[in-house]
């Protein structure tokens, strides 16, 4: 259990508790980066043999050994730059290329502890860790570690990629993180995780705030609290929002017309359908690649359809983009996210290119009708390939009423 510690006084606003850096420091990244690149080896500082002197965004990530074995590493790098702070906070990487997004990801090492999930062990650690995934401003650490192998992309199945692994025995803190007040109250309440989770999200925490707290142990009852892997925080806190949200729209109007947003993000597309009824999120995929088309396709509440995993993870992301849009306007939606993903170089950035196309698509310019038939025209008209195809061997003419808009199956191997 994490301990409260001092916060200086310091008064944490309702909204807006995100590092204040994350909103200004898009602009010096790219010189920053091509500086790393002139001399990264002339920026490690070490105080002895064994110590390497890191800076953290703050991030950590946490990974699967022989369970309950976990490795908790803090992502750090030792280029203290000044937009070192949106590194692994993906909500400010707007406008940024991929190019940019990876030589970020690139130089933070991954400094790493083996940690027992259950009875959270070695405890001076995880108390370390916690305050960490509580932190709202990067922080200097000093690590007792093996010596820093050359600096180069480690990809990860269904996440962000990082730098190598470097293994540690210790840290300490060369400057206190700075930790929020709001963060230290819901996390050390007695309460269900779904409702930390909720309200962390009333006071404009990111996903990816939340997923590190679940992660290190911070939410929910304090007697079932565990560390658990990255990955299965952010299913948790998806799932627990979206259970939540659902719950708060039941008693909502639904919208009465139908809505197509568009947006395209580094290649992929993404076509967004709303249409009258009850709060729900279908994800479809086809990803066109240099052999074969795959597909993949979510329905939300159909739990007989097979999903592979790759699927599953972006459905998640697309479901919270929306669920947070339906919130914010307090309407209820029937919504279908179709997502053309058109060059594999995105599977490098895992299912961060989802949540931001379809945040991106929610928030452009829309077209709205009245009419079913008017809608399903227009929205053809944005869609590649065809509507049809879309709807093979899925339930899509069903959930979309399409039996009166059928028109003839294009192949898959048509698509350029």
């Amino acid at each position: 259990m994490f301990i409260q510690g001092p916060t200086n006084g310091r008064e944490v606003p309702k909204r807006n508790t995100s590092p204040r850096t994350w909103a200004n420091a898009v602009g010096v990244i790219k010189v920053a980066i091509n500086q790393a690149h002139l001399f990264p080896s002339q920026l490690v500082q070490t105080a002895s043999a064994n110590t390497t002197l890191a800076h953290t965004p703050p991030g950590i990530i946490v990974e699967s050994l022989k369970y309950p074995l976990l490795r908790v590493s803090v992502l750090a790098s030792v280029n203290p730059t000044d937009s070192l702070s949106i590194y692994d906070f993906p909500d400010a990487w707007s406008g940024l290329t991929p190019s940019t997004i990876l030589a970020m990801r690139k130089q933070l090492y991954k400094f790493s502890f083996t940690v027992n999930a259950k009875t959270l062990e070695p405890s001076d650690i995880v108390t370390k860790l916690q305050t960490l995934a509580l932190s709202v401003s990067r922080s200097a650490i000093e690590f007792q570690c093996a010596p820093l192998p050359p600096s180069r992309l480690v990809y990860l199945g269904g996440e962000l990629p990082a730098g190598p692994v470097v293994n540690s025995r210790d840290l300490s803190f060369s400057s206190q993180p700075e930790t929020s007040k709001v963060a230290e109250m819901i996390t050390g309440k007695d309460i269900p995780a779904s409702e930390a989770v909720w309200r962390l999200m009333e006071y404009d925490y990111s996903l990816d705030q939340i997923a590190r707290m679940m992660s290190v142990g911070l939410l929910g009852k304090v007697s079932g609290r565990r560390f658990i892997p990255t990955r299965s925080a952010y299913k948790a806190v998806i799932d627990s929002y979206v259970n939540r949200s659902i719950m708060e729209l039941k008693d909502r109007s639904s919208v009465s017309r139908f809505t197509i947003y568009s947006a395209e993000l580094h290649g992929d597309v993404f076509t967004v359908f709303s249409q009258p009824g009850d709060a729900r999120v279908d994800y479809l995929r086809i990803e066109r690649g240099p052999d074969a088309i795959e597909r993949g396709a979510s329905f939300e509440g159909l739990t007989n359809l097979p999903v592979d995993s790759k699927t599953s993870v972006f459905a998640d992301r697309a479901r919270f983009e929306v669920y947070r849009h339906l919130n914010a306007r307090r309407r209820s939606s029937h919504v279908t996210v179709f997502h053309f993903a058109r060059s594999q170089k995105n599977d490098a950035l895992g299912p961060w290119v989802v949540r931001a196309g379809v945040r991106n698509a929610l928030e452009s310019d829309r077209v709205q009708l009245d009419s079913r038939e008017n809608a399903l025209t227009v929205l053809e008209s944005f869609l590649s390939p065809s509507l049809t195809v879309w709807a093979q061997d899925t339930p899509l003419g069903e959930t979309l009423l399409m039996e009166r808009h059928v028109r003839p199956t294009i192949s898959l191997e048509t698509l350029g």
